[in-house]
Formats: C-alpha cells, sequence, structure tokens
C-alpha cells in the first residue's frame, strides 16, 4: 500500500462540544549528520515530528498538548538549548502554540539514583518557566477544567514541589463539580498503583503517587492523560479513564517483549504503525479519545495534491447500534515482565493493551470470551474496562453434565451482558438443557445458545475440523425446538460458512423476522488463511449484509493473528498488535453504515464483482482482477443516478469526493480491493 501523509476526514463523527489535540514525545534531534548514532531511525526523528505537527495544524483545533519530551538532548549537555529553540521553531511555523508539559528530556529525571541522567534541578526548571512558560498551571476549555502537572519534580527537595503539590489541591478543590481532566509526563504506574518506583523508569514514585490517585479519586477526575513511555496504555483510576500516548517518532524497544513475535525493525525501536496522536472530542456523554496513525511518515512520503483524506472512525461509546463484535481466540490482555535493562534497573511488569484499544478503535460494540475470563481477576478486570467503554460481554460455556449454569450465572452477576451456552457434539439442546434454559429465562439472564460440533472435513487438512455455531440451514428446526419447549433466547451464535458471498441465497445471511422463539443472530466469521486482501472483501461483504438484517450482528476473529496453530490465519491485527488492511476496512464500514443508516440492500454479481445496492449506497467488491479502463456497467448505472459522492477506499480507510467523470482517475489501481460509494 502506498505511503502517504494523512489529513482528516471528520465529517462522521457526532457533533461536539470542544475538540483538543495532544502528541508526546516528539524528541526533535539535532542533525548527526555522517556521524554515528544508536540507531538508524533516530535519523527519522525529527522529520516524523514535523509531519506530526503539519498534521496537528491541519486539524485547526485550538487547543494543543504536548506531554513532554520536545527533544532528544537532556538539560545540561551541549546541543541542548539549540535543541529546543528547533524544536520550537517547528511547532511554530505551523502556528501552534502548544499547551506544554514538562518531560524528562526537559528538564530532567525524576528523582532516582538509578536513573541514566541527572535529576531535575532548580536550574533547569528555571530555564523551562523562562523558555516555555510554567510547569503546573490550569485552564478552562469548553465544558472542562484542564490541570497540568510537571511530574519531574514529584517527590523532591525542590520547593517548586511543594508549591506545586498545595497548588493542585487547591485548583482541583476551587472547581469541584466541573468535569476534570488532568495531564502530566510520568505515568503515575504501568502495571498496577502498587508496583515498585525505585529503579522503574516509567513511573511515580511513592508517595507522590498516592497523592496523585488520591486527587483523581477524590475530585472525581474524568481522564488522566500521561505519555512517557512512547507505547500506550489504558486503564481506570476508579472512576478515572487513564491513557498513556504513545510517541510520534519511535517506540521505545524493550516493550516490544510484549508481542509473541520477532522484534519490529531496528531492534524495536521502529514500530512505525504505533505512532500517532490524540484526537480529543468533549461530549456531554463522555471525552471520545480519536488515536490517529501517523505510521512514522515523514513529509517526503507525502504526495503531491492528494486528495484522499483519512476518516476519523468513531469509537465503541459512539456507535450505539454497532452490528460489529469481535471473538477473541487470545485473552484480551497478557502482562510480562520487560527484562531488566537500561534505563530501569528492575524487571518491570507491563501489560498489553492494545487488543483493548483495537476493539474501542474498530468501533466493535461486543465480544466473546470465554467464561473462565471472568474467574481471573487480571483478565475479568480489563473486560470490566471494556464495558465502561459500552462494550457487551458475552461469556460463553460449554454445557456438559457438571455445569451449573444458574451457579455460574450468580457468582458472575454484573460481568457479563450476555451468556452463550455452546452444546458440545450437538445440535439440539436436550430437554434438561430446556429446562435450565426455561428458568434462567425466567429469571431475567440474557442468553444465546450455539453448537460446538466436530467432523467438519477441509480441503488439505488431515484431521476434520469442528464448527462452532449453528448453520444457517438449522435455524428453523431449532427455533421450533425452542418454541415447544416454551423458551425464548435473545440470541444464536450461527456459522457463516468459508467462502459464502451474499449472493448465494439460502446459504447466506437470513431474517429472523419469522422465527418465534430467536430474537436475534450472532453471526460468526471465522477469518482464514494469510490473503489480507482475500479476508477483507469476505469481512466487509459480511458486514454490509449483517447491516441489512434486523437483530443481526457480526463477530469477527480472531483479532490478533494465529501464527501458531493447525490452521494458520491472519487476524485483524498482526502479531505485534498493528492493523492489517481488514481492520481499517472494519472500523471504516462501520462508521460509514452507522452514519448512512442503511436498512436495505439488493445484491449481485456482475462483470466480476459483487455489488451490495442501495439508492444511496454501493459496495463494489472485486472477484478477479480488473479488465481495462472503464467502469462496470452496474457501477455506471449507479454513479448516472447519484451525480457526485464519496468514495471509500476500505482497506487505507480513505475517502474522496467524486464523480462519475473522475472516478476512474480518483480510484486508479483501487479496483482491484473493495470500494465504497455514498451518493
Amino acid at each position: 500500500m502506498s505511503r502517504r501523509i494523512a489529513t482528516w476526514d471528520r465529517s462522521l463523527l457526532p457533533a461536539a462540544d470542544f475538540e483538543f489535540v495532544v502528541l508526546a514525545d516528539t524528541h526533535y534531534m539535532v542533525d548527526p549528520g555522517d556521524g554515528p548514532v544508536e540507531f538508524s531511525s533516530r535519523r527519522l526523528q525529527t522529520e516524523r515530528a514535523a509531519s506530526a505537527w503539519e498534521q496537528v495544524a491541519s486539524l485547526e483545533c485550538p487547543h494543543v498538548f504536548h506531554l513532554g519530551d520536545l527533544v532528544q538532548e537532556f538539560p545540561g549537555t551541549g546541543d541542548f538549548s539549540r535543541a529546543m529553540t528547533s524544536a520550537i521553531e517547528q511547532f511554530s511555523r505551523h502556528d501552534i502554540s502548544p499547551h506544554v508539559v514538562a518531560g524528562n528530556h526537559d528538564v530532567g529525571d525524576k528523582p532516582d539514583p538509578t536513573m541514566p541522567t541527572r535529576p531535575v534541578t532548580a536550574g533547569s526548571l528555571e530555564d523551562f518557566h523562562r523558555v516555555l512558560g510554567p510547569s503546573w498551571y490550569s485552564l478552562d476549555l469548553g465544558p472542562l477544567h484542564v490541570v497540568v502537572l510537571n511530574s519531574q519534580i514529584m517527590n523532591t527537595d525542590l520547593p517548586e514541589a511543594d508549591v506545586q503539590r498545595r497548588w493542585a489541591e487547591q485548583d482541583l478543590a476551587d472547581h469541584s463539580g466541573r468535569r476534570l481532566v488532568v495531564m502530566l509526563h510520568l505515568p503515575p504506574y504501568l502495571d498496577v498503583p502498587g508496583e515498585p518506583g525505585l529503579g522503574h523508569y516509567d513511573n511515580i514514585a511513592e508517595p507522590d503517587r498516592s497523592w496523585l490517585t488520591g486527587l483523581l479519586s477524590t475530585h472525581e477526575v474524568e481522564l488522566l492523560l500521561a505519555a512517557h513511555v512512547h507505547f500506550r496504555f489504558f486503564d481506570r483510576v476508579g472512576l478515572t479513564r487513564f491513557l498513556v500516548l504513545g510517541s510520534t517518532s519511535f517506540t521505545r524497544p524493550g516493550f516490544c517483549h510484549l508481542f509473541n513475535s520477532a522484534p519490529p525493525p531496528d531492534h524495536g525501536r521502529d514500530d512505525a504503525p504505533k505512532l500517532g496522536f490524540l484526537l480529543a472530542r468533549v461530549r456531554d456523554e463522555g471525552i471520545d479519545l480519536h488515536w490517529l496513525r501517523t505510521d512514522g511518515r515523514t513529509l517526503d512520503d507525502r504526495p503531491p495534491d492528494s486528495h484522499w483524506h483519512t476518516l476519523v472512525t468513531r469509537t465503541s461509546a459512539t456507535l450505539p447500534a454497532s452490528p460489529l463484535g469481535l471473538t477473541l481466540a487470545h485473552p484480551l490482555s497478557t502482562r510480562t515482565e520487560i527484562p531488566r535493562a537500561w534505563p530501569s534497573a528492575i524487571r518491570q511488569r507491563v501489560r498489553n493493551d492494545y487488543p483493548t484499544l483495537a476493539c474501542l478503535e474498530l468501533g466493535a460494540r461486543a465480544v466473546r470470551v470465554p467464561a473462565t475470563d471472568l474467574d481471573d481477576p487480571f483478565l475479568a478486570r480489563r473486560l470490566e474496562i471494556l464495558r465502561n467503554e459500552r462494550v457487551d460481554i458475552i461469556a460463553t460455556a460449554l454445557w456438559d453434565e457438571t455445569l451449573a449454569a444458574g451457579e455460574l450465572v450468580g457468582r458472575h452477576e454484573g460481568m457479563a451482558d450476555t451468556w452463550e451456552w455452546q452444546l458440545p457434539g450437538i445440535d439440539r439442546p436436550t430437554v434438561p438443557q430446556l429446562d435450565v434454559l426455561r428458568q434462567l429465562q425466567d429469571a431475567g439472564v440474557s442468553q444465546s445458545l450455539s453448537a460446538v460440533v466436530p467432523g467438519e472435513q477441509v480441503p488439505g487438512k488431515q484431521h476434520p475440523r469442528t464448527r462452532t455455531g449453528f448453520r444457517i440451514e438449522d435455524l428453523e428446526e431449532l427455533d421450533r425446538t425452542l418454541a415447544g419447549a416454551g423458551v425464548g433466547l435473545d440470541r444464536v451464535a450461527c456459522r457463516l460458512p468459508p467462502g459464502w458471498s451474499p449472493v448465494d441465497g439460502p446459504g447466506g445471511i437470513r431474517r429472523v423476522d419469522d422465527l418465534e422463539a430467536i430474537r436475534g443472530v450472532d453471526w460468526q466469521l471465522e477469518l482464514d488463511g494469510q490473503d489480507d486482501l482475500e479476508s477483507a472483501k469476505w469481512a466487509v461483504m459480511s458486514l454490509m449484509a449483517t447491516v441489512g438484517v434486523d437483530n443481526s450482528r457480526l463477530f469477527v476473529g480472531p483479532l490478533v493473528d494465529m501464527d501458531r496453530t493447525m490452521d494458520v490465519c491472519n487476524g485483524l491485527l498482526d502479531s505485534l498488535c498493528n492493523p492489517r488492511p481488514v481492520f481499517h476496512a472494519l472500523g471504516c464500514l462501520n462508521t460509514v453504515l452507522s452514519a448512512e443508516r442503511v436498512t436495505h440492500l439488493e445484491w449481485s454479481e456482475s462483470e466480476s464483482v459483487i455489488v451490495g445496492e442501495s439508492d444511496t449506497m454501493m459496495l463494489v467488491v472485486p472477484r478477479t482482477p480488473p479488465d481495462g479502463d472503464g467502469l462496470p456497467v452496474v457501477v455506471e448505472a449507479w454513479t448516472q443516478k447519484t451525480g457526485r459522492f464519496r468514495l471509500y477506499d476500505l482497506l487505507e480507510g480513505l475517502v474522496t469526493e467524486s464523480s462519475r467523470e473522475d472516478l476512474v482517475g480518483c480510484l486508479g489501481a483501487r479496483w482491484s480491493r473493495p470500494v465504497l460509494l455514498v451518493g
């Protein structure tokens, strides 16, 4: 795929009262010329920062925050003043005057005898205040009151530390009842609030850590933003959402130990798909957090006169009718300990929050997980955080003779939104199972039913495979069985067969409004193989077809690559938890379909394309490579009716305005992949 500098299309987002941008760890570095550098990606930092500032400027938000580490040098080094002056010039040329947070590269490290550079001093702090202004302050942004703190002076003997502490306590008390946001450079913690502070490069030590988290709780702070680690993390401190931002310029090598993968380029320092900045949109219902990916691109990657824009997609909280769910083959999160190495003197335990953040970025409204995850305190906590972000939890349980369904539901009350009972080896519930379903129904439990049946023959595989989910053709008989027993189910899980197409008729997604006991269907789409383009085609057709059927949802899996299994397949994320094309395609389509409120589609296949069509929308999915430069007849006919339209390249999440006359030129080589036209 082509590399491009993004400009952002926010037209499909809900109305917001206020927007602001937050970026961090730009690390402007004085050009080393031909001199040696520790990592080759260091040579890209400054230009990546320049590209990020340009993209920030294109958003035209009235307020921009920088969460620290403007420069690569440290205070007291020879090039520090020169680097700081150049970093300020870099954003000033875009007429940006950011609210700056003090980082360790800006004023000095936290007080710890194991830290690699000198701690913050009265002199370095004075220099920062002289050049960039106060390092603790507050301001009102629309309905928000934002408090900025200097994490580097916490736990020090500097008199400014006590001044900041007393000021912060008073400022938050004075604004009690307001919607509060706190920003600082160092996170209070990365894994758990009780983790060690001495020798830990990436947190605030005690006692100021507890002082800070106590303030968050006392004043019911809505959002805490931190940076420093060049990786993203997401947690809750009581009622406070706690987000750690990534960098615009490079990733920290040690954190790639989180992934079951070879390290990213430059020994983990150049995991470019993780680079970006934050767009925050303030609404009455909450603050929407959109991670805008810069992918490490520089101004040299910018194509001339590009008319394509990157669509900013909705998050889960702003997609109440989203039909998209995820089946989690892997745990939602895992923990690891980063090996003890500079700059930390201890092994740091860290948590992989990228799958959680991916769920929210996709706009998924439900995830399916084994019920055993609810018995794991760590995973239960991560799932609770998803629920707080408006994502439903469907807990699945195999139903054998040992299952005490009522006890299981009672033990996990308030932890799952729906219980999916999976019938092992059969496609119909037994009479005792029907009795239990009826009892749980009478108790108000939301229930779904699935089947786990072996014996499916797969070409090229020695052993048959196991089907999870009912077959489409079995739904009517299942419905009669349930209705005859007086059982009604909120959902059933039904598997979409491999390679299905919405033009296949009875073999595809069907309506359930003629069923008596089954109120909705969760269609299970299992990605297959390692062809990202084919996966994206299959997924977008499935989501489009689901939207056209009432009470249907689409659950896609795996979220992360399955590359250590008998059936190797690419997921929505690769093994480094970076998006694959199907991720962008589903996220973009999910947002568009929600905004357009599609209710009916006609499907057809002609001229080597599959088309889903309504009066205002057309999805075009090539079946074979395009032949010639003209438009397929079915597309030509639709474009003649609509005049100008919005054209979406789903695989890259791009959008542009076009007309029939300009369509071929706009698409270029994109006819080989799914595109969406919206009149």
